[in-house]
C-alpha cells in the first residue's frame, strides 16, 4: 500500500465517525495531501491529453464533462493498464464509459476485471458497466464465464446487461442458467434483459 492510499483509507476512517476537531483538522491536511499526490500520480496523462488540446486537473473532469473526448480514447487505454491507486484507476474506467470507446475498450477492461480482486465488488462494477458501454459482439462470448461464475457476485450486472446486443440461444441458456443466483441484482438484471430481448416473462 503506497503513501496515496495509505491517506485513502485513513481519510475514510475519518469520515465516517463523528470528529474531535483534532480529527476534522487531520482529515483536512490528508485531504490537501491527498489532493497533491493524486495530481502528481496522473501528471504523465495529463501532460499527454494536453497535447490533444484536453486540459484536465483531475481524471474526473472527464468523467463529468458533457462534452465528448475521442482524442482521449487512446490515452485513457494506455493508462488503464499502469498501476494507479484505486480511486484514479476507477476514474479512467469510468472516463472510458463512453461510445468513443465502443470497440476498442472492452477486451482492456475485461483484463482489468479479471485481474482486480473479488473483494473489490464497487471496483469491479464499474469495470463491467464500462464493458456493458463499450463491448461489441466479437467479445460477448469472452464475459460468459464471467457472468456464470456466482463467486463474481452482484459486480456482473454490467456483463448481464451486455448480452443483450446479441440474442441467440446460446446467450439465452447463460441467461436462464444465472437465473439460478442468491444475488437478487444478478436475478433482476437478468430478468431485465430475457424480458427485452426474449420476450420472457419471470
Amino acid at each position: 500500500m503506497n503513501e496515496l492510499e495509505k491517506l485513502e483509507k485513513r481519510w475514510g476512517e475519518l469520515v465516517g465517525k463523528p470528529r474531535t476537531s483534532e480529527e476534522v483538522e487531520e482529515s483536512m491536511a490528508i485531504s490537501k495531501r491527498i489532493g497533491e499526490l493524486r495530481s502528481k500520480e496522473y501528471q504523465e496523462l495529463t501532460d499527454e491529453l494536453l497535447g490533444v488540446g484536453i486540459k484536465i486537473k483531475s481524471i474526473y473532469d472527464l468523467v463529468n464533462t458533457k462534452e465528448k473526448y475521442p482524442k482521449a480514447i487512446p490515452f485513457l487505454l494506455k493508462h488503464l493498464q499502469k498501476k494507479y491507486s484505486d480511486i484514479t484507476k476507477e476514474g479512467i474506467i469510468r472516463a472510458l464509459s463512453v461510445k468513443e470507446a465502443k470497440g476498442v475498450a472492452a477486451p482492456l477492461l475485461i483484463k482489468e476485471y479479471l485481474n482486480t480482486p473479488k473483494e473489490k465488488e464497487d471496483f469491479r462494477w464499474a469495470i463491467g458497466n464500462a464493458v456493458w458501454t463499450t463491448i461489441t459482439k466479437n467479445e460477448v462470448e469472452s464475459i460468459l464465464p464471467i457472468v456464470l461464475d456466482k463467486s463474481n457476485g452482484w459486480s456482473r450486472e454490467g456483463f448481464i446487461f451486455a448480452l443483450s446486443i446479441v440474442k441467440d440461444d446460446t446467450i439465452k441458456n447463460v441467461l436462464i442458467q444465472a437465473m439460478d443466483d442468491n444475488d437478487k441484482v444478478i436475478r433482476e438484471a437478468v430478468k431485465k434483459v430475457l424480458k427485452k430481448i426474449y420476450f420472457m416473462n419471470l
